[in-house]
């Protein structure tokens, strides 16, 4: 290596997220809660479900030619991810809303 040069490293595609839980899979669940809180539970699964596809199919490929990891996932942790969403969905549709009531109802 050379002084005062800075060596270009070769940027090697990490794996993909194969694992059932993770810290995304909280996220997933606390955003289904709030989703599920304030908006009818048919749309919230839909914007939900429909997220999955495109994070992994048109986010993804976008970002990492900006060397941005985002949706970096096999289908094993989208369809966990989906799961966690309708868990989540169904606590605030039907667990949340019945303690509190809606806030507001967006959709």
């Amino acid at each position: 290596m050379r002084y005062g040069v800075a060596m270009a490293k070769p940027l090697l595609k990490p794996h993909r997220n194969d694992t059932l839980f993770d810290v995304w899979s909280i996220v997933h669940l606390i955003t289904g809660i709030i989703f599920g809180w304030i908006m009818d539970p048919f749309v919230a699964l839909s914007i939900m479900i429909l997220w999955e596809p495109l994070e992994i199919l048109v986010l993804s490929p976008l970002l990492w030619r900006r060397r941005i990891l985002f949706g970096h996932e096999t289908i094993r942790n989208s369809l966990s991810d989906i799961f966690f969403d309708v868990i989540g969905v169904a606590l605030g549709a039907w667990g949340l809303t019945a303690i509190a009531g809606s806030p507001i109802h967006l959709f």
